[in-house]
């Protein structure tokens, strides 16, 4: 049984080591076409190796690089956006995204955001979601050898060192599962969308009857509040609120 146990696990290693030869091979060959100018053939392989389940920030950034130079600007922005999902800090998608978003028609204006979401923003992207779940883990360690020297000290120095470090690990372990679970929870989420439409109206109510607010347009970032009808409500970095029909939008 136990021989049998281990050829089982050998030949799960040697099937995930060919798959991700199969992987590395095909995104080489990507690059390849990319490199040789050979968009459209890159954004096959690309597409190959995203339907088969592998997603990474250097695929979604190519993709987009790939887009931008065969000036699909809209295309493009929804995969720097992806990239971006994936990997907050990365300079080189958003130097891209900042190129690209500077190439369409609509300017938005964010409006101001409260110092405190900023500071919980900027910490929270310090790691990505596996990153967090990582820190926690190692966290709760340190958390586990201060309490087992808490109660195995005998000098007063040492437990009371011991009770400070093992409080302010209990922070940094909750804290650290809270921004694991945000991180993961937004990953997940499907409520950020790319216009894809050259001009969209933007609707008082979902429905073509409905008041016209503003228009937008291809290329612009909308984050999705609810979805009635094949209509999504979309509201705007600058608080702008309102209804366009779902085939005008790329969710990411």
């Amino acid at each position: 049984m136990k021989k049998f146990f281990l050829i089982l696990a050998i030949m799960l290693a040697v099937t995930g080591l060919n798959a991700q030869k199969l992987q590395e091979d095909a995104f080489a060959r990507a690059n390849a076409y990319y490199n040789n100018s050979q968009y459209d053939s890159a954004l096959i392989v690309y597409n190959k190796i995203i339907g088969e389940g592998y997603v990474s920030t250097p695929i979604l950034y190519n993709m987009g690089n790939a887009h931008f130079k065969m000036r699909n600007v809209p295309m493009s922005i929804y995969y720097y956006e992806r990239a971006l999902k994936l990997d907050p800090n990365n300079e080189d998608v958003r130097n891209n995204l900042a190129i690209a978003n500077s190439l369409i028609s609509d300017k938005i204006e964010p409006l101001p955001v409260f110092f405190m979401t900023k500071w919980r923003r900027s910490i929270g992207n310090i790691f990505t979601a596996d990153g967090w779940a990582v820190f926690s883990i190692i966290i709760f360690a340190v958390l586990l050898i201060a309490v087992f020297l808490y109660f195995t000290a005998r000098t007063r120095g040492l437990k009371k060192s011991m009770f400070f470090i093992g409080v302010l690990t209990l922070l940094f372990f909750v804290l650290s599962v809270s921004f694991a679970a945000q991180k993961s929870n937004y990953m997940k989420s499907n409520n950020e969308a790319i216009i894809m439409k050259p001009t969209i109206t933007v609707k008082s109510s979902p429905s073509s009857s409905g008041v016209d607010l503003f228009v937008l347009h291809e290329g612009s970032k909308v984050e999705i509040k609810e979805t009635e009808d094949n209509w999504s409500k979309i509201r705007m970095a600058d608080g702008s609120v309102g209804w366009l029909p779902e085939d005008a939008l790329m969710r990411f």
